[in-house]
């Protein structure tokens, strides 16, 4: 829908009567799940109990995101005669340049997707209005766990072309319940804006996270990738591509409400690697380290190489983390001092009901190790993406894992996650 600001005031009508419709069912927040995406990829988003139920799992997330995460494209060029004609069949989608967000953590799987759009159009400079309504994004997600804890985010994303500027605005409703901790409310306002460089595709989003009892706090993300080297076929497919990707950000850490009681905030930095060896072979690659407000200091590492064979795939994944000072019992967040994940993961995804609904189910097996105490780490992850109209696209999700079970005793520890998304092409 393009709208001109002198112009189409039905449709301005519209698109108002489709806010005044979200708003109204999402105060049915548990009937309507978050980050499920139609093609089956999560994006960087905010920092939750993610952090411990996803973080090897999803990205992006991250987030999450949305603009959710990095939406990058890159002029590929091929050489075939096929590619000369339609120059367009080689832009291509990169993934995000970080995990969807920390709750990939315990799923121990990262669902890392490259696309690419054949029919994808450019656009002539000549049709660019001054306001291009692009996108409504509707997203749910609900983290608990079997402590106590749980973690709701109620979040909007409207995207829009400015002249001729990507921009996304985001805000939400978002609540952090905890046992023994007063509840915490929060309602982020971010805008991000997206744009290619030199070659570099670059994102940067700024706003405020504001609570209801606490301090507001500014948040602050740069995300650049680039591909350093690509090649092509005859049918103008990715053969190979490397892409060299960092972040930089700055947020409070809505891990529970005892962090955000506790105000700790952080900067983190995050570089990573994307690398399709072959069509179906790839490998993801990150390390962070974290600067927190109360003085604490973090390192993670993620790997995951994924093999495609037809409707599956199989991967392994490797996770670490490792903080200098143990703060759990002080400021209520994971902070171990060495932590590792390593499982094999197979999935299989697929259409049903005449190509209605798009499905990825997956399942992770391995070995979790807190402080040289070593357990079992198992996980499975249900998303499914229905095309309900032409222009609307409906993800819903389900994760279940018990990694950091060595780290609570003699008590099992689980966590869950529900989400959903609800995609409006405008």
């Amino acid at each position: 829908m393009k709208l001109n600001l002198a112009k189409n005031t039905e449709r301005l009508d519209f698109f108002r009567l489709i806010i005044v419709i979200y708003f109204t069912l999402t105060h049915k927040a548990v009937a309507a799940p978050e980050n499920f995406n139609p093609e089956l990829k999560t994006i960087p988003e905010t920092e939750t109990n993610e952090e411990l139920t996803s973080k090897l799992s999803t990205q992006d997330n991250e987030a999450q995101e949305t603009l959710r995460g990095s939406k990058s494209q890159v002029n590929i060029q091929s050489t075939s005669a096929e590619s000369e004609r339609s120059p367009s069949a080689a832009q291509t989608s990169l993934p995000s340049p970080t995990l969807n967000s920390e709750s990939s953590l315990t799923a121990g799987t990262a669902d890392i997707e490259l696309k690419t759009d054949p029919n994808q159009e450019r656009v002539n400079a000549s049709d660019i209005s001054i306001l291009d309504i692009e996108r409504l994004t509707l997203d749910f997600k609900l983290d608990f766990d079997n402590f106590g804890q749980t973690n709701q985010f109620i979040e909007e994303t409207i995207a829009f072309n400015l002249y001729d500027q990507s921009l996304a605005l985001k805000t939400g409703i978002n609540t952090f319940e905890q046992d023994e901790v007063e509840k915490v409310d929060n309602i982020p306002l971010y805008l991000t804006w997206q744009k290619e460089l030199l070659g570099i595709d670059l994102t940067l989003t700024g706003g405020v996270d504001f609570f209801d009892r606490l301090e507001s706090v500014p948040t602050a993300t740069l995300k650049a990738s680039s591909p350093l080297f690509s090649s092509v076929n005859a049918e103008g497919k990715l053969n190979s591509l490397f892409v060299l990707s960092g972040q930089v950000q700055h947020q409070a850490y809505k891990f529970n409400a005892e962090t955000l009681e506790n105000e700790i905030n952080f900067w983190r930095f995050t570089p990573s690697i994307y690398w399709q060896i072959r069509p179906n072979l790839s490998l993801f690659t990150l390390g962070q380290y974290g600067i927190f407000s109360d003085g604490n200091r973090e390192f993670q590492s993620f790997s995951r190489l994924e093999q495609k064979i037809g409707a599956f795939s199989f991967a392994a994944n490797l996770f670490t983390w490792a903080f200098e000072q143990d703060l759990g019992s002080i400021n209520g967040y994971f902070s171990p001092a060495d932590f590792l994940v390593y499982n094999g993961e197979i999935a299989w995804q697929g259409t049903m009901f005449n190509e209605f609904l798009d499905c990825k189910l997956s399942a992770a097996v391995g070995k979790q190790s807190v402080a040289g105490a070593t357990d079992n780490a198992w996980s499975y992850k249900a998303l499914c993406a229905a095309q309900l109209l032409p222009n609307v696209k409906l993800d819903l999700g389900y994760i279940f894992s018990n990694v950091r079970d060595s780290d609570t005793g003699d008590t099992s520890f689980n966590s869950q996650t529900i989400q959903g998304k609800l995609d409006i092409e405008l």
